[in-house]
């Protein structure tokens, strides 16, 4: 239960930090995608969606970060930015696989 909580502080934490810095103030109804390597969730959300369908599907996935990444945002970026941006991907696409294993427990128990 101690863990659970602990990561339930740690998003409240994540939202409260993203509403004081303005996150939610430039996006007028339209989803970030990627700007300046940076994700925003409205994104990652999206990539979860991607990421449910990956795992949950019968299929091996052999490139996984290359199906979540936005090609036409990765071919305008430099090449300190693409690795910045292959990087973050990375990042997130372990984070949401295992949100996703989370959530597939969750519903099993």
């Amino acid at each position: 239960m101690e863990k659970g909580s602990s990561e339930l502080k740690k998003l409240a934490q994540s939202a409260k930090n993203r509403m004081k810095s303005g996150y939610w103030s430039g996006a007028q109804g339209v989803a970030p995608v990627a700007e300046e390597g940076k994700i925003g969730y409205a994104a990652e959300e999206e990539m979860y969606a991607k990421v449910r369908a990956m795992l949950g599907a019968d299929e091996c996935v052999i490139d996984p970060i290359g199906r979540l990444m936005d090609a036409a945002a990765y071919e305008r970026m430099s090449s300190t930015a693409k690795m910045r941006y292959v990087l973050e991907l990375s990042k997130i696409y372990v984070r949401l696989k295992e949100r996703y294993f989370r959530e597939k427990n969750r519903k099993r128990s």
